[in-house]
């Protein structure tokens, strides 16, 4: 006979169980709506092609206004500290996310009617803010859910291969749209598509996402600032900071990879766009890889070892792309008098399905390491600090790797790849930084999903 004890036992794992897999499918969701919602989806082309065909501004100028797009994703930790302190509606996360998607569903929907730059562009402000707003909300429902789960590195892996699904499916449908409609219908057909994405976020928050009521009380903030008090006093969260920069500090070569792809490969931008679909596929197979065997299975130590490792491997490899004697035999391959490409563009796409996959694997472990860090209540506005740490070294190699290009090495790439490599390797010296986090990891049970 099955005692009670045993009953309640089976009873809450049930529980468990079903609150996790409503969490993954809202994660999943979350980030597959972003993927299309985002400036960068489903709208960036027809939203270019318009600027460009029907309003006639250069490239220049299209930036120019776009740029301040940016600004609501670099002050992202201001919606953390918000939802941190002041509940709303009873709720610290679900009744943001509620408003901030309602937001940007009704300012995409103004979009529809749009066709003057400047209003185009001040609702396309206000999308952006409800989006990386949201972005910062379900990150933080991600790290309290993770932490009391164990689950934080499972729950990024869905959340970055659904949004890579997205990538894929944005990439495809706007290249369409752009094609087949003229620019003003493009753009206006894209805004309206696009405005399901966040009403689609409202209702996975409604129907996936359970969250304790709590009131607006003294005390409450207090230890709310108490606790972001003693985040920012905190070794394991700054030793965290200066490890997330460090590695995403290493010199970037991306645009200088993309000129050379161009100038002396010969690249179309036909098959720049596939190389894009193929990077998506990789992210997804490597999101896919983490979840379901490296995630539960290695500790933090391990996980961030075998990211450096792959980094820098990833980062040598590209040399294949720049060697003269290689740049030499760019030979078409053909079979039965028909080209199948150069031999740089298969190495380009073999490069790229291989080592998509361990740069997601990199990206998902730096995403749990920052979660790891982050205290509880908290959650929020740490997270999306240490983001934005994240973003401004991305951003910061970016302008440091392409300067060092075009100012030292005389374009040669061979030089900046050594130099990022030694970067990467780096890294491991920076692990005594790390012991705490490393510690806890390998001090937590390993979850089976």
């Amino acid at each position: 006979m099955v005692s009670d004890p045993q009953l309640q036992s089976a009873h809450h794992a049930s529980e468990r169980s079903s609150v996790v897999r409503r969490l993954m499918i809202f994660f999943g969701l979350v980030y597959f709506m972003q993927g299309i919602g985002q400036a960068g989806g489903l709208i960036s082309q027809p939203l270019s092609y318009y600027f460009k065909e029907a309003l006639g501004l250069d490239a220049a100028r299209t930036t120019e206004y776009l740029a301040v797009l940016t600004i609501p994703w670099v002050i992202k930790p201001l919606y953390g500290l918000i939802s941190d302190f002041i509940p709303l509606f009873g709720y610290r996360r679900k009744s943001y996310l509620y408003l901030m998607n309602a937001l940007a569903a009704a300012a995409f929907l103004w979009l529809t009617g749009l066709s003057a730059p400047g209003m185009i562009v001040t609702a396309m402000f206000i999308t952006a803010l409800g989006t990386a707003a949201s972005d910062v909300l379900v990150d933080a429902l991600m790290v309290e859910n993770g932490q009391a789960t164990g689950l934080t590195k499972q729950f990024q892996a869905t959340q970055w291969l659904w949004f890579n699904v997205a990538a894929i499916l944005t990439a495809w449908f706007g290249g369409y749209l752009s094609q087949t409609l003229d620019p003003a219908s493009a753009f206006h057909m894209a805004a309206f598509i696009t405005m399901l994405a966040p009403v689609a976020v409202m209702f996975g928050t409604l129907f996936l996402v359970q969250e304790s009521r709590t009131t607006l009380n003294l005390d409450e903030m207090k230890a709310t600032a108490s606790s972001i008090r003693s985040a920012l006093k905190s070794k394991t969260l700054w030793a965290v900071m200066v490890f997330l920069a460090f590695w995403n500090f290493s010199p970037s070569f991306g645009t200088p990879l993309y000129y050379h792809m161009i100038d002396n490969l010969q690249f179309s931008q036909g098959f720049f766009g596939w190389l894009g679909v193929y990077r998506a596929l990789s992210l997804i197979l490597g999101a896919w890889l983490y979840r379901k065997y490296l995630g539960g299975r290695l500790s933090t130590r391990q996980l961030v070892s075998l990211s450096i490792g792959l980094g820098a491997a990833s980062t040598l490899s590209t040399l294949w792309l720049v060697t003269p004697n290689l740049l030499e035999v760019a030979l078409p391959i053909s079979r039965d008098g028909l080209v199948l490409g150069t031999v740089s563009e298969v190495i380009a796409v073999g490069l790229t399905l291989i080592f998509g996959v361990g740069e997601m694997i990199g990206l998902l472990t730096l995403l749990s390491l920052a979660a790891d860090a982050c205290p509880a209540q908290a959650e929020g506005f740490t997270f999306a600090a240490l983001m934005s740490v994240f973003n401004f070294a991305a951003q910061a190699s970016a302008i440091v790797g392409a300067r060092l290009y075009v100012d030292y090495f005389d374009r040669d790439l061979t030089l900046l790849i050594l130099i990022s490599a030694a970067f990467t390797l780096a890294c491991f010296l920076l692990f005594p930084l790390l012991r705490t986090v490393f510690r806890a990891s390998e001090q937590e049970p390993t979850v089976a999903t």
